[in-house]
């Protein structure tokens, strides 16, 4: 699921940047363990298998992807991870990690499948960009592990980005399907079969490229492993098209923009692409309340409604004469904080 934040302040529109928050990988983040044999692939303490982590924000008002500013943090499954100033190792979480410091992108260093750690791990990062403002903007990432037998199989996906971007060139990408028995990789004797979530097959081949005819936004691929027929295995993996950031838009719906007594004030709200301006019909849309001082308002009757992917946010008069109970002054001016998730 990907998220746009928005706002807008009745009586006057507020109107900034929106960053748009990804991960770019270079390997599948994905690991097996063979509990019969202790053997762990793909092997990450080689340098060849390491996965490399790069957060990246892109700025809608500036149209391309913005400079980390200071230092940003990642944590593994809940512990803030430190590293060491001079070799980029982390000093927890077993040295697992090495950082980069001029791009803040971490590189998985030591295998985690174990047999105590068989379970999917989950990665966040987050950190201040600069846009102009310094924004704060992150996610988390998780990486799939996966108890192994000797001769069962997994599929995983190899993809040196998930992101493509028009503005620096990146119109496609290109996919390559690897199938493990047990924890050995192999080269023949398997078939596979790429799709788009909706089912539409793509193609047969072991690789496979992607372009932005195939990506609106944000589109989930799968790739199915079979072996003399049968499917024994299927990946997952989402591809993001930053060409067509996505922006919030605000309609004024009522004739007037400022609440009186019986007059609520209503706008439509839609998500856009800033490529062609057209609308994500998958968008759902959410509204937290501010007033005048910026605190939330509590038991108010201010509310946004999600039809068909467009919003109708309505801030009534009520909520601005509400008595905020921290100072016990009106609420006033309201602002509404929007987020859309498509």
């Amino acid at each position: 699921m990907t998220t746009v934040n928005g706002s807008i302040i009745v009586y006057q529109t507020k109107s900034g940047d929106q960053l748009s928050f990804r991960f770019e990988t270079t390997k599948a983040l994905w690991q097996g363990y063979n509990d019969e044999t202790q053997a762990v692939a793909p092997d990450w303490t080689q340098a060849a298998n390491q996965p490399v982590i790069t957060p990246k924000a892109y700025s809608a008002r500036l149209g391309f992807d913005v400079a980390k500013t200071g230092a940003g943090t990642w944590t593994y499954n809940g512990l803030v991870l430190t590293f060491d100033a001079t070799t980029g190792i982390s000093t927890n979480s077993n040295a697992s990690f090495k950082i980069n410091f001029s791009n803040y992108a971490l590189t998985i260093v030591k295998n985690l499948a174990s047999s105590t750690n068989m379970n999917g791990d989950i990665l966040t990062y987050s950190g201040n960009w600069d846009n102009g403002y310094a924004e704060s903007a992150g996610g988390q990432i998780e990486i799939s592990i996966d108890k192994i037998g000797s001769t069962p199989y997994s599929g995983i996906v190899n993809l040196t980005t998930n992101t493509l971007n028009e503005t620096n060139g990146v119109t496609s990408l290109t996919v390559s399907a690897v199938l493990l028995r047990g924890t050995t990789v192999l080269s023949s004797g398997f078939t596979v079969v790429w799709k788009k979530l909706d089912g539409t097959i793509l193609s047969t081949s072991l690789t496979q490229v992607i372009n932005r005819s195939m990506v609106s936004g944000k589109e989930i691929f799968y790739c199915e492993f079979y072996v003399d027929g049968i499917l024994q295995s299927v990946y997952y993996f989402s591809i993001y098209d930053m060409s067509d950031p996505a922006q919030i838009s605000f309609e004024l719906k009522t004739a007037y923009d400022k609440t009186d007594a019986g007059k609520d004030v209503q706008y439509y709200v839609k998500l856009l692409k800033s490529g062609d301006g057209s609308q994500i019909i998958s968008a759902a849309f959410t509204a937290v309340f501010l007033n005048s001082r910026r605190r939330t308002i509590a038991g108010g009757t201010s509310s946004i409604v999600t039809t068909s992917g467009t919003g109708t946010l309505t801030v009534t008069y009520a909520d601005g004469n509400l008595i905020d109970a921290t100072d016990s002054l009106k609420n006033g001016t309201i602002e509404a904080v929007i987020t859309a998730n498509y």
